[in-house]
Formats: structure tokens, sequence, C-alpha cells
């Protein structure tokens, strides 16, 4: 066998295969052999036709599966032999010219080497939060404005009132829903609606009828309507204000809290908020350690690894589309998900290199904890806890992520850490909704 390897670049290789003429006619001539013992011919009996029968008959196709076959085998012993590993299945073309035995080339990506910088290089602003009791009072505020009742005002809407609305909406000529709108309640400043919408509520009474028009945001998840204006007409149902409830033992029973007092209340939401606090500054941490891996590193990304990834992102949004009742967008551009997609498989790579490097495994005992943790929030914890312990698979799932928290906290103790005090709504803010 002769290889012989191109460097299209970094991660794109083409290698020149020449098999061997008697490598070619022994494949050929075994591939006749079988044919031969299994061939049904009428006027000759099963395994004695002819040779020149069975070459006249069968030739082509013969010729055919000997040389898939040795396509495959010695592609595999090439990429041994040139110690190659391939991220992407080869693209074979066949060599048409007159060469003594079989020439093919096999063009494909391989997994890039990488090169990762030292993590102590690595400078990350750390957040550091501590519940305050200002906190505990805007949480109470919080679960009081979630027990508020809506009382009808004849007077303008504005910031905190609730306008419920009918409406239709077009863009260009394609409605926004199949039927209009009806009855819809809109809190003004919540940002819950697409920009531009709220807005365009505030000042208005009951009764009142407009016209307005909005731009959908550039990510919006219906992409046809991405980055278009639309326009709305809109009739005003009503307009309520909000009355919160009084903080008394029964709304501190509605909570859980039996004594009803509001000291032992105030304790509870404490102890809630710490345990949320807790999770947030994990997963805080973790993308900020993310992020500066992907950005602090340099990796050749493989286009292979790239759609595979863009066909799962889209797998996953078509199957929350189903759970929610919404139909499937097959035919979504898939640059819409490439930069998304790059940077999952970039971090994966250098993840997995970094894993190797430092010879980081998984704590059977935190992977034991996760595992427990996770079936406290089902009714038979015992029986999730045996079905993950019985299941290699899927205790493997969560050996990873504990692996990517072990890596994340071996990055923090070695990185340069600025540490940024942040109140516990700044941390726990969501992201703005954008439709």
């Amino acid at each position: 066998m002769q290889v012989s390897v191109e460097s299209i670049s970094d991660i794109k290789k083409t290698l020149t295969i020449v098999v061997p003429q008697e490598e070619v006619d022994t494949a050929i001539n075994k591939r006749y052999d079988d044919v031969k013992r299994n061939a049904r011919i009428d006027g000759f009996r099963p395994g004695k036709v002819p040779m020149s029968v069975i070459k006249k008959k069968f030739g082509a196709s013969v010729r055919a599966e000997a040389l898939s076959e040795l396509t495959q085998s010695f592609f595999y012993k090439a990429i041994m032999e040139e110690k190659l590993n391939p991220a992407s299945a080869p693209v074979i073309k066949a060599n048409e010219a007159e060469v003594e035995g079989y020439e093919f080339s096999a063009s494909f990506e391989v997994y890039p080497e990488i090169t990762v910088n030292p993590v102590e290089d690595l400078s990350l602003n750390s957040p550091v939060v501590e519940i305050a009791e200002s906190d505990i009072d805007n949480m109470v505020e919080k679960l009081q404005k979630q027990k508020a009742s809506w009382k009808e005002v004849k007077t303008k809407a504005k910031d905190g009132n609730q306008v419920t609305v009918s409406f239709e909406g077009k863009v260009g000529d394609k409605p926004i829903s199949e039927e209009p709108i009806k009855g819809f309640p809109v809190v003004l400043g919540s940002k819950s609606m697409i920009p531009g919408f709220e807005e365009n509520l505030k000042g208005v009474k009951t009764g009142e009828k407009l016209s307005f028009e909005v731009t959908f945001p550039e990510d919006y998840q219906q992409a046809d309507f991405a980055g278009k204006v639309g326009v709305f007409d809109v009739e005003v149902d009503k307009v309520e204000k909000s009355e919160l409830p009084e903080i008394n033992e029964e709304f501190i029973k509605e909570f859980g809290v039996e004594s009803g007092d509001v000291a032992d209340f105030r304790v509870d939401l404490a102890k809630n908020m710490g345990g949320e606090l807790t999770r947030a500054l994990a997963t805080k941490r973790k993308e900020i350690v993310m992020d500066a891996i992907v950005e602090n590193n340099e990796v050749s990304v493989p286009e292979a690894l790239v759609d595979n990834e863009i066909n799962q992102m889209l797998a996953s949004l078509n199957e929350k589309a189903a759970q929610a009742g919404q139909p499937a967008q097959p035919d979504l551009p898939k640059e819409l998900f490439k930069d998304q997609a790059t940077k999952r498989v970039k971090l994966g790579l250098l993840l997995s290199e970094m894993i190797k490097q430092n010879d980081i495994k998984a704590d059977a005992e935190k992977v034991q904890a996760r595992i427990e943790e996770f079936a406290q929030t089902y009714q038979s914890p015992e029986e999730v806890i045996n079905w993950y312990n019985s299941n290699p698979e899927e205790r493997n799932k969560v050996e990873s992520v504990v692996l990517e928290d072990q890596l994340v906290d071996w990055v923090l103790e070695k990185a340069k850490i600025t540490e940024t005090q942040l109140t516990f709504d700044e941390l726990m803010a969501p992201t703005q909704a954008t439709g």
C-alpha cells in the first residue's frame, strides 16, 4: 500500500492511497467465488455455473463491491499508519486513470491538535453576593405581587398597570397568528412583549383603539418574523391596577410557614434564597470560566462537528416546540445557529483536552450526591437513584456534568480572580425577554 498525505489546512486532509494489484485481484476473485457458490442461473446447477458466465453477468457489480470493501479497509489502515483522527466521514474519489492497482483519494477533517494556554494566565471577574435584609424585603414584595389582585381603573395606563388587549398583527401580508388574539393581559414595564409593544400601550384608556408598528428582534424565535416590522391593530379591553395583599398570618401560611409569624417567614425566605444563591453563583462562575477558556485559546473547529451540533440544536428546539404544542420548524436556516454551535464545539474540544492533560477524574462521591439531589425531585427517589446506578450510560452523563464542575473549581483555584460585589437581585436578574 502506498499512501501520500496532502494537508489542505491543519484540519483538512486528503489521503491518496494505492492498493496493490495483487490485493485487488485477490478481493475480486474471492468475490467471484462467493457469487459462484450462491448464483442461481437457469440451465445450471447451483455452484456449477461456469466462471465465464459469472464474469459476464456479475462482473461490474463484483468489481464495484470488491473495490468498496478495499476502500474501507485500506482507508482504515492508512489513517492508522498516518496516525490521523478523522472528525468527519471521508469523501472518496476513485482515480479513473490507468494505474497499477487501485488508486483512490479520501478527503476529510481531522480533530485539531490543541494547545491550551496556562490557566494561571486567566483573569476572571467572580461575583460575590451576601443576602441583606433589603433583599428579603424585596422578596416579600415579589411574593405580594404574586398574590396581587387586579382592580379596574378608568385612568390612563402607566407602568405597573395591567392592560388587557385584543389585537391582530401582520408582517407584510402574513398574519402573526391564525386567529385574532382576544383578552390578552400585558403588565406594562414587565418587558414580556417584543420591544416597543408595551411602550405603545402607555397612556391608553379602556375602549381605546390604536395601530402601531414595532420591529421584531433579530433573534426572534420565529425566524420568518425576525428583524421585520409588524403592524398591530389593538383594542384596549380594560386597564387595571394591582392591589397587594396584607402581610398577615393568612398570607404567610400560604407559603408553608405554619406559625404565620413574620420573623419565621423571613428566616424561611432567607434559607430558600440562600439555596438559590448557591446555585446561581455556581452557574455564573461556570459561565465566566467557560467564556474565558473559549476567548483565551485558539482552536481550529472542524465543520463536520459544527454541523452535527447544529443538527442537535435544531432537534432539541423542535422537541421543545412539540412539548409546548407548537409546530416544528425544520426549515430554519442553519446560519442562525452557526456561531453558537461553533462556540460549543470549541469549548467541548478545549475542556476535553484540559481534563486529559491534567488527569481530572470525576469524584464518585460527588457523582452519587448529584444523582441523589436530582432524585429528590421525584416521588420515589430510591427508584431514580437505582435507575441511574444500573444504567452506565445515564450515570456517565452525570459524571460529565460533575467533571465539568470539578474543572471549573480547578480553574478558579489557579486563575487570577477579581471579586465583584453584587446584590442578590443583580445576580438573579433574568435576561430580558425579547418576545
